[in-house]
């Protein structure tokens, strides 16, 4: 690691460090690189997995206690939509809460405009904000504002043909059967701890959890909200309603022939599309390995410390325990994949 003006700098690989790539799974425009490892660290817990009491206490202020012996650490961009008359919240950045704590974060986000009232201690269902939104939330991280992602709500739900306003519910209700049809669809593996996201070929997020149990906890937030949605968006891009079974299959999959002869035959191609999609699955991870990432350290608590990535290809959070990254989420940016596209893009020809 090097240090630059009091920022740190690191490489994709150091985030991915003691992972392997597990086979690729894909599903319409959407694709998982699971990342498997055997570096499991249970001192550490989610909201989820830890059973964490979430409350509010004035809008823009988002609580947590921790009832356990371990760790809390918050993902970042964690969010709640409650059925009770109370204002969403979220967070705008990944936090830690200590064992048998209890910690407030005045730098949270209301994501309902109009709608009054505190949440009451409880445990809801997490989300993850949607992609679209999740680079936002990190430039307003600091800032002391209740209404400081209406905006950007209002933007996301138009482009998304539901109605504007700061109301994310509304996107949520409206695309609820997609949303958690991407939730049946992609699973866990044995021993994962993060993924690689692709959607329309691209890799648009790297994700990683302290261990397994943690991943399991926070594996459908990530895939049905946060990249989801992005998913979602492609497919209207290409003129499909959802990507599910009528959205056309991205390039990297490779259809079965159709003059096969037998059940041999079939299983022997079967083995050899396996063989490729595994193949490009590590092809897509050598390819990520020295991306640099530039961190500024955001906060220390209970010896983890919370640093945020200047925004580049990714941007994100990553928490660290010493020089051990025990969790990190990074969302490529909105820039690096509308430039990508452009580089990507066939050269003219006649």
């Amino acid at each position: 690691m090097v240090f630059r003006n009091r920022q740190k700098t690191i490489r994709v690989a150091d985030v991915l460090h003691g992972c392997t790539p597990g086979r690729i799974q894909a599903v319409g425009y959407m694709q998982v690189i699971p990342l498997v490892s055997e570096l499991s660290d249970d001192r550490f817990v989610s909201p989820v997995e830890g059973e964490a009491e979430v409350f509010t206490t004035s809008y823009g202020t988002l609580g947590f206690r921790n009832p356990g012996n371990r760790l809390l650490i918050v993902p970042c961009h964690a969010g709640y939509v409650v059925k009770q008359a109370a204002q969403d919240h979220a967070m705008a950045h990944a936090g830690v809460v200590r064992s048998a704590g209890e910690r407030s974060f005045k730098t949270a986000m209301c994501i309902q405009q109009s709608q009054g009232g505190f949440i009451q201690r409880g445990s809801y269902r997490m989300l993850i904000l949607p992609y679209a939104l999740r680079e936002r939330a990190l430039e307003v991280r600091k800032e002391t504002s209740y209404n400081k992602l209406w905006d950007a709500i209002s933007r996301f739900n138009q482009e998304m043909g539901v109605q504007g306003y700061g109301h994310l519910e509304f996107f949520l209700k409206h695309f609820q059967k997609e949303l958690d049809e991407f939730v049946a669809e992609f699973e866990c593996v044995p021993r994962q701890i993060g993924a690689i996201i692709l959607v329309d070929d691209q890799v648009v997020g790297v994700e990683r959890a302290p261990s397994h149990a943690y991943w399991q906890s926070v594996w459908p937030c990530l895939i049905r909200e946060c990249y989801g949605s992005l998913a979602i968006r492609v497919a209207q891009l290409k003129g499909e309603r959802v990507p599910g079974e009528k959205a056309a299959a991205p390039a990297s999959r490779t259809p079965l022939p159709d003059d096969i002869g037998s059940l041999v035959e079939l299983e022997s191609v079967i083995a050899e599309i396996a063989c490729q999609e595994d193949e490009r699955a590590k092809a897509t991870v050598r390819e990520l390995l020295d991306e640099q990432l530039t961190l500024t350290r955001d906060e220390s608590t209970a010896g983890l410390t919370v640093e945020t990535i200047e925004p580049g290809r990714f941007t994100g959070q990553v928490v660290r325990d010493g020089e051990r990254i025990v969790y990190a989420s990074l969302p490529a940016t909105n820039k690096w994949l509308a430039d990508n596209k452009w580089r990507t893009a066939k050269p003219f020809a006649m």
